[in-house]
């Protein structure tokens, strides 16, 4: 197991197989003592693992909660703060994929974010342990609204592989193919940051080698660890420049349609990819090394193949677009890109 010490909003990294072993003596560095565990019914009902992160911090937890379910509907998240009021938590352990951790991020943002401290055991890809902003859905309106709280991310993450082996296989590569989209939007965005891009670059390299094995042996402990760090890395830039259109269409497709975000990820990004090389090819030029590709103009390709060795979708009517639903999809998406996306269907 390594240790790193990052920039805010995240203090403490802590990664390699037995990380999660770490909780109870970062719960006690952090002085936490009453402690909510907040998980998917998923997780709680078939498989152990929550009983035994019981077990492992019993002495400081009060409750657990599993309400929390994809794209993190804002009725679970309320559920969650006045649980943390009632029992005046003073500490939060999010276990599980982005929705999970979201839900514990609007959940502190509500209460109060200085309440209790937040550490994250992700059992996905998706980066949403690595920044304080955190979207959630109106179940009746299936529209989605972001919260914004640098005080509610994690304190402390914990990137343990072997909590990941149970996480199903599709969901734990479509992640990894969100994780892809940050590094490429970070190295895409109108802002420069070469602070972000030197490891959003390694972390393209690691993920196109990595996945592939995931996809080839779930059980490789070290190919998880890869993709893991990855990930991390690839999440950086979230902090310090805006995502591009592969995120924000696949908002506008994850909630309203029910499909999860790595799922949109992998039908919005190589499109992108492949218009921003038309219109201005230099600002793919940066990521045709990390695709082993000769230039620009390759990288959507080679993005897309990817994405459909690892059994991924690559079309939205492959990610479960209706073509009935499809009107209503593009009426929502800039009209600059609403030819791209029909392309895409």
């Amino acid at each position: 197991m390594s240790s790193t010490h990052v920039s805010s909003p995240v203090e403490r990294v802590l990664h390699g197989a037995g990380a999660a072993g770490s909780l109870p003596a970062e719960l006690a560095r952090l002085g936490a003592t009453r402690v909510v565990l907040v998980s998917s019914a998923t997780l709680a009902n078939q498989t152990s693992l929550i009983s035994g992160l019981e077990q492992a911090i019993h002495s400081t937890h009060l409750a657990t909660f599993t309400e929390l379910s994809q794209h993190t509907p804002e009725e679970a998240v309320g559920k969650l703060a006045q649980l943390l009021r009632d029992l005046g938590s003073d500490g939060v352990v999010s276990f599980g994929g982005g929705s999970v951790i979201d839900g514990c991020k609007a959940a502190l943002h509500e209460v109060g974010a200085e309440t209790a401290v937040h550490l994250a055991i992700p059992t996905t890809l998706s980066g949403a342990e690595f920044t304080g902003r955190a979207g959630i859905t109106d179940r009746s309106s299936h529209q989605k609204r972001t919260v914004v709280d640098r005080g509610a991310a994690p304190r402390v993450v914990f990137l343990d592989p072997e909590v990941t082996l149970l996480t199903p296989d599709q969901l734990w590569l479509a992640s990894g193919i969100r994780a892809l989209d940050h590094a490429v939007e970070t190295v895409l965005s109108p802002i420069q940051d070469p602070l972000s891009i030197f490891p959003a670059i390694e972390a393209l390299r690691r993920l196109r080698s990595a996945l592939p094995r995931c996809r080839r042996d779930p059980t490789d402990v070290d190919a998880r660890h890869q993709s893991q760090v990855a990930a991390w890395w690839a999440a950086l830039g979230l902090a310090g420049v805006p995502m591009g259109p592969s995120h924000e269409m696949g908002k506008l497709l994850g909630a309203p349609f029910g499909i999860p975000h790595g799922i949109t990820s992998c039908a919005l990004l190589p499109a992108v990819i492949e218009e921003t090389a038309r219109l201005e090819p230099d600002r793919v030029a940066p990521l045709a090394p990390a695709f082993e590709v000769p230039g620009p103009h390759e990288v959507a390709g080679a993005c897309r193949q990817l994405i459909a060795d690892l059994g991924l979708p690559t079309t939205l009517s492959q990610a479960g677009l209706s073509e009935r639903h499809l009107p209503t999809y593009l009426e929502s998406v800039p009209a600059e890109w609403r030819d791209v996306v029909r392309a895409t269907f």
